[in-house]
């Protein structure tokens, strides 16, 4: 072998390592962009306008956002105070940074939530006062939540740590919730009332519950996946009859408090979408919320069950996380990897039950079956944190409040109410993937299913391993995001406009099954790097 041809070996060899460890190294990044959001951000929803619904309790106290018409309530359930002039609901304006103050009154504590077809954010349940509201907010500047609040309008049993699913028809199923073992719609056809399902019953741990905000995930099928503590089936939730169950998962139970993450991975029109893998990270062992009222904290899990629940012989395949975690918030990202961020290493999710925070964020290829660990923050995002990933592919991370109320010096646990907002920019933002990165000048702004539509879009090389995804943003609370979903495209060709302009044909997905009508991110991803990503309506 020559000089020459050793030296080109030796580069080659060089040039993958440095790009394996620069993933590992510095080309992440964190930046604040919220110092004071006045309210927590315990619930959070990204809208297809690119402002982002924030959320919490109304019977904090006060909070640090007030109103610029002044205005006040009397609100007799506030654990600290009877007249609250402050709000408990704002929203954020990503290209401004802007927060707004919106007026939400029936208590959302603990709620649940799903995106409408039209982009209207329903919110059902909560707690106390707000236990069997339905509210909604719009996705435009100047709307605010309207509340309905008569029993005949609102949910048919009081509903705390429920989880809700948008179906094909553009209602919700609204799923379990403390002591309610039951499912209903929303909105109600006539005749149509609270289904029981004793599997949400049989799954609850004595004293620590370990089934609330159960997993959820439609089915390409039409059939709904749900998880709890340890175990999960298949529903059919037309005639209440549960169509299949599936083993249980290894190592301990999964749900609040216990308070895994769970995702789906990409489906993919390469098998029709009939694929789905789901995966769940973290959690607690089985006595972590009993041994934290005697002062215990035990290490949280660190192990990861994926689970092909099409498969006739579904089973979990386990591996696990560099570092133990519980309350992690786990976001598929646009470039088909996973993230899981915030949350703590040692107890459980509830008031003050929770030590060591999870300062690194990890991100998991599934393709590879491998973990990253990346650089911390320096701000614990403990009890009651969140996340979302937003259109130019940084993840918005907020909240964190492990107090009954707000508390931002607390005397005897270490970890205040946090009100700063951050984003966090992940490894293939780095200006070194920018040769790499396409960017989406137009596409289709309504797309019907199944339907062919063009993506045009520029690129500094020739196109590789060309991929077109849709994603569907989540609503996030207690490190579960409902409703997230996440599909890869048929492409169907590629045609050169000039040079480094191009359009894709690609083929929106065939039905509101697998793709519920609503508003989607498009991206297009490069060998391996995503662009910024577009909104698009399809249905």
């Amino acid at each position: 072998m020559t000089m020459s041809k050793r030296l080109e070996i030796w580069l080659c060899v060089m040039f993958v390592c440095s790009i394996w460890a620069g993933r590992s190294l510095a080309q992440d990044s964190w930046e604040l962009v919220v110092k004071n959001s006045g309210t927590i951000a315990m619930q959070v929803q990204l809208m297809h306008t690119n402002r982002v619904v924030m959320y919490d309790r109304t019977d904090y106290g006060a909070s640090q956002l007030t109103f610029p018409d002044g205005y006040c309530r009397m609100n007799p359930r506030d654990i600290r105070l009877k007249k609250d002039c402050t709000a408990h609901s704002n929203v954020l304006d990503l290209a401004t940074t802007k927060i707004t103050p919106l007026k939400i009154f029936s208590n959302p504590w603990c709620s649940s939530g799903a995106v409408l077809a039209d982009g209207t954010l329903l919110s059902t349940g909560g707690w106390n006062d707000g236990a069997a509201v339905i509210r909604t907010i719009g996705a435009k500047a100047g709307n605010d939540w309207k509340e309905f609040l008569k029993p005949a309008e609102g949910l048919l049993s009081a509903r705390w740590y429920a989880s809700d699913q948008i179906l094909p028809d553009n209602r919700v199923i609204v799923v379990g919730g403390r002591r309610a073992f039951s499912y209903e719609f929303v909105p109600r056809k006539q005749g149509e009332g609270q289904y029981q399902l004793p599997f949400l019953k049989a799954t609850t741990t004595p004293g620590a519950e370990n089934n609330l905000y159960p997993f959820l995930f439609l089915n390409p099928d039409g059939n709904l996946f749900i998880m709890a503590n340890q175990d999960a089936i298949l529903l059919n939730y037309k005639v209440n009859r549960v169509v299949r169950t599936y083993p249980k998962i290894p190592g301990g139970p999964r749900n609040y408090p216990s308070s895994a993450g769970m995702v789906a991975l990409p489906l993919s029109a390469e098998d029709g979408y009939k694929r789905v893998e789901v995966m769940v990270c973290g959690g607690c062992t089985p006595t972590a919320f009993l041994n934290v009222g005697k002062g215990i904290f035990e290490t949280a899990l660190s192990s990861c069950g994926r689970m092909v629940i099409t498969d006739a012989n579904a089973q979990w395949r386990m591996v696990n996380m560099p570092s133990p975690r519980v309350m992690g918030d786990m976001l598929n990202l646009p470039n088909g990897e996973v993230i899981i961020i915030n949350g703590a290493k040692r107890g459980t999710a509830g008031w003050t039950s929770a030590l060591l925070p999870a300062l690194q964020p990890v991100t998991y290829d599934p393709t590879k079956n491998r973990f990253f660990t990346w650089k911390a923050s320096t701000i614990p995002r403990m009890y009651h944190s969140s996340a979302v990933v937003l259109p130019d592919g940084k993840i918005l991370v907020a909240g964190s409040n492990p107090h009954i109320g707000y508390d931002f010096k607390p005397k005897n646990y270490p970890y205040p109410t946090e009100l700063r907002i951050e984003k966090y920019s992940p490894f293939y933002l780095h200006k070194s993937y920018n040769l790499r990165r396409p960017t989406i000048l137009a596409s289709t702004a309504f797309v019907p299913h199944n339907a062919d539509f063009q993506v045009t879009f520029t690129l500094l090389q020739k196109p590789v391993a060309l991929l077109f995804r849709l994603y569907a943003p989540p609503f996030t609370t207690h490190g579960y995001s409902m409703n997230q979903r996440m599909l890869v495209l048929k492409l169907k060709a590629v045609r050169t406009l000039a040079q480094n302009r191009y359009t894709a044909t690609v083929v929106a997905p065939p039905n509101s099954v697998i793709c519920p009508t609503g508003y989607y991110l498009l991206t297009c991803q490069n060998q391996g790097t995503p662009s910024r990503s577009v909104w698009v309506k399809i249905g």
